[in-house]
């Protein structure tokens, strides 16, 4: 569908942005549901996020805004309402614009990232789950866990003090949690919340030594080709959920959240519009 004078837009924002695959993906939705939009990536450094979203807000044809690592924590400071997952853990992956020029927010990563252990036929409960990375995401992710009914949540951060923060908000969800060393062992789901695995120089986020056949490892990090993590993890004999799943599994949510026509925005229609 070519874009004219009646497209809508749908940016996603991030720093870097050269590995979103939301472009690609929400623009084949779009002309497989007859939606007159697109959406674009747009790199945007930290210290440019409030003064480009505030902006954004004089856009008559926005539809929304997806926002992708590293800025779902401060987003969430310039939604003026935000829904009950992203209030919970302090951070949007999901920004919608009101009549009025404010923002509504909302985090659905954790729910997708727990949709697509269930797709696969890997349900989480009774796991011991071992988060390595106590940002959005990660908190996003521990919480939909939570809600799952794992048996314990241990964090790893590289800032003690975020990772002792997210624990906190966990400790209503009758599970055992903590924060733990990334070599940490006892754990039979492996989550790599982090940006590790962007660059090819990235170290690995977990000691492989962990990796052993029955482990559940989850990566965010999304490529066109899987990441190291889950290549690796693969090659162990364990069952590995690449972050693409994680979005793909979001997209009928985020349809509904931004007030999209009905359609088709789940797994299959993914699957259809990329040819994978």
């Amino acid at each position: 569908m070519a874009m004219n004078g009646e497209t809508r837009l749908l940016p996603i924002l991030g720093d870097p942005v050269r590995q979103v695959r939301a472009p690609l993906v929400w623009n084949g939705l779009f002309q497989v549901n007859g939606v007159n939009a697109a959406c674009l990536p747009v790199h945007v450094a930290p210290a440019d996020l409030a003064g480009l979203v505030t902006a954004m807000r004089g856009i008559r044809n926005l539809i929304g805004l997806i926002v992708t690592v590293p800025h779902k924590p401060a987003a969430s400071v310039l939604a003026a309402r935000l829904l009950p997952r992203a209030a919970r853990v302090g951070a949007v992956n999901v920004l919608r614009p009101e009549e009025d020029g404010s923002w509504t927010g909302d985090m659905l990563d954790g729910e997708g990232f727990v949709r697509g252990l269930r797709r696969a036929g890997q349900p989480p409960e009774g796991r011991r789950a071992l988060i390595l990375g106590a940002g959005g995401v990660g908190a996003a992710i521990a919480s939909s866990l939570a809600g799952a009914g794992v048996a314990a949540i241990g964090i790893a951060d590289q800032d003690p003090a975020r990772a002792a923060a997210l624990a906190r908000k966990l400790e209503g969800a009758g599970i055992e949690t903590g924060v733990v060393d990334p070599a940490a062992r006892g754990f039979d789901l492996l989550v790599n919340a982090t940006p590790l695995g962007l660059h090819a120089e990235d170290p690995l986020p977990f000691d492989t030594a962990q990796l052993v056949p029955g482990t559940i490892v989850g990566d965010v990090v999304m490529g066109h080709t899987a990441s190291r993590l889950v290549t690796l993890a693969q090659e162990a004999g364990c069952f590995a959920q690449a972050g693409t799943v994680l979005m793909e599994e979001q997209l009928p949510a985020m349809a509904e959240f931004f007030g999209l026509p009905s359609g088709e925005y789940g797994p299959q229609a993914v699957a259809r519009v990329t040819g994978a």
